[in-house]
């Protein structure tokens, strides 16, 4: 059976094969990339990765050819929940070229989307160097993160849970997956499950999702599925809110395909790609604000099914979600 390990990574690597080197390459830094760029679109942050607290700076190599656009792309680093996001805005983008002794050249170098979720109701989405040096130069307007509406009858409990969430929040901010990142993470999710209300469901769910998250992360997949599957229970609380049911099953069916539970992975995934066409379909019909970040999404697990069904050698379903992700990008 092919290995599942790299299951995460195939949701949201945009498969783009790296630069091929080759002599008269002009090598040239961030600044120099930001300073020719003549066309740019920003980057949409994906809605899992802001509900999951996910943020950091995805790094990338480039190779821009004489005529000014990408010829190649490799993400050397970044959170994988990040990366896809990053490659799309990227492809989108055109320079002038670069210039060598009076004509044009290839030019090759380091640059980066920075993806920073603020405390209070701010995504920021950058660009600069290979590490984030410099603010960011971009800024949408989201909501980050749901405020708790619960009353709260002990008050150490709350401060607890707050600290929890706080610390999960910063650990994010510096884009650390370690143990520690998930460990604040599954705090604040359990310090919630004893005083918010089970009608608090998207307040739970996104709690859940960032403790699934951070542990898968840090490479705790084990101690991530529980969270998942509470994430999942939440989500069916809410069926007017597919998206967010999607998510659940998403997460959940990455992580047991991370634990190699592939039956179970299949039927996740499975359930996200139903839930995700629903939530797209209907932001379609309404002209929903966030209907590219839903087909995003979409694409996304079906990618992510994709490379499970070729795990399981189901070839000719895998093709059919990939042709699927395909017809809508």
């Amino acid at each position: 059976m092919r290995c599942m390990g790299f299951l995460l990574l195939v949701l949201l690597s945009g498969g783009i094969a790296p630069p091929i080197r080759a002599q008269n390459v002009l090598e040239v830094d961030a600044k120099a990339i930001q300073q020719h760029i003549d066309h740019q679109v920003f980057p949409v942050y994906p809605p899992i990765a802001k509900a999951a607290h996910v943020q950091g700076t995805v790094v990338f190599d480039l190779r821009i050819g004489a005529t000014g656009k990408i010829e190649s792309m490799n993400v050397v680093s970044g959170p994988a929940m990040l990366q896809q996001a990053a490659i799309d805005c990227l492809k989108q983008w055109t320079f002038h070229p670069f210039e060598k002794d009076g004509g044009p050249v290839v030019a090759h170098g380091q640059y980066s989307i920075i993806f920073v979720l603020s405390d209070s109701s701010n995504t920021t989405i950058g660009h600069g160097p290979p590490v984030p040096q410099q603010e960011p130069t971009q800024i949408i307007e989201v909501k980050a993160k749901s405020e708790t509406t619960a009353s709260v009858t002990d008050p150490t409990l709350n401060d607890k849970f707050e600290a929890a969430d706080d610390a999960c929040w910063q650990l994010y901010r510096k884009h650390d997956n370690s143990r520690e990142a998930g460990v604040a993470c599954q705090k604040a999710a359990d310090y919630m499950d004893e005083f918010i209300p089970e009608t608090e469901v998207h307040e739970k769910l996104s709690e859940y999702l960032a403790a699934a998250w951070a542990l898968a992360n840090s490479g705790e997949a084990l101690a991530a599925r529980p969270y998942a599957e509470k994430a999942v229970q939440a989500s069916s609380k809410t069926l007017d809110y597919t998206f967010g049911i999607g998510s659940a099953y998403a997460i959940r069916g990455i992580i047991e395909g991370t634990l190699h539970d592939l039956d179970a992975s299949d039927r996740d995934l499975t359930q996200a790609e139903q839930f995700g066409r629903r939530a797209y379909q209907d932001a379609l019909a309404d002209h929903f604000k966030l209907t590219e970040q839903y087909k995003l999404y979409l694409v996304n697990y079906l990618r992510a099914h994709s490379a499970l069904l070729l795990a399981l050698h189901r070839d000719k379903e895998a093709k059919e979600r990939l042709d699927e992700a395909l017809s809508l990008q």
